[in-house]
Formats: structure tokens, C-alpha cells, sequence
């Protein structure tokens, strides 16, 4: 029995090596950029800009939607946020642009952030049905 859990962590290993060696890397970084005293806010900005370049955190809830039966609602819980944070920035952009009279540049914005927002459904809702 446990032969066959080492092959299944090994093989793990192998597929995933890329990804881990960069959470591990990111985790590296945080610790020794905290100790050499960096502010805070550059780290958080150069953690999230590896975070999404590489799709780490995509794939962390995606790790955490594969654990049975508690994943798939803590993965909705933390995808959440997310959307509702690119709605509420896009409507206070649309009241302060429609304050400054752009009233053309806001019908435009409105249209691309609700087709990215209408996306993110039909991936979600795609990514289900697979």
C-alpha cells in the first residue's frame, strides 16, 4: 500500500515540478524579501504579478477544488471575491467618468468589463460541464 502512495507522490512530483518550484520560490522570496526589511506593498505587488503571470494562484484553487466534497464551495467562496471586486471598481470608474462628462468612454469600458465579466461565467460554467 504504500508503494503505490510514493508512485502516485512521485509521479505527482514529476507532472507538477514547474508549479511547485514556483510557490516555492514565491514562499522563498516573501521570507528572505521580510527579512532584508522591503516594504511590505512591494512585496505583495511582485508576489501577486508572479502569482498571475505563472497562474500559480489558479491552480492553488484548483488544488483546493480537488479535495472531495469541501473544495468545490471553498473554491467558489475564494473565486468570488474576484468577480465582485472587477464589478464594484468598474462601477465607481463609471460614476467618476460620468462626472467628468466621458460619457462615450464609459459605454465602452462597460461593454469590455461585462463581456470579460460574462467570460469568466461561460469559462466557469464551460469548466463544469468538462
Amino acid at each position: 500500500m504504500s508503494h503505490v502512495i510514493v508512485r502516485t507522490l512521485s509521479n505527482f512530483f514529476k507532472k507538477n515540478w514547474k508549479i511547485i518550484f514556483v510557490l516555492l520560490a514565491l514562499i522563498l522570496f516573501i521570507g528572505v524579501a521580510q527579512r532584508l526589511g522591503l516594504d511590505k506593498k512591494a512585496i505583495v505587488i511582485i508576489v501577486l504579478f508572479f502569482g498571475y503571470v505563472t497562474q500559480l494562484f489558479a491552480i492553488l484553487v484548483g488544488l483546493i477544488a480537488l479535495i472531495p466534497i469541501i473544495g468545490p464551495p471553498v473554491a467558489s467562496v475564494i473565486s468570488l471575491p474576484f468577480f465582485l471586486i472587477v464589478n464594484a471598481i468598474a462601477y465607481i470608474v463609471t460614476l467618476f467618468s460620468l462626472r467628468k462628462g466621458y460619457t462615450k468612454d464609459v459605454l465602452g469600458s462597460r461593454i469590455l468589463v461585462t463581456t470579460l465579466l460574462v467570460g469568466i461565467i461561460i469559462g466557469y460554467a464551460l469548466g463544469k460541464l468538462l
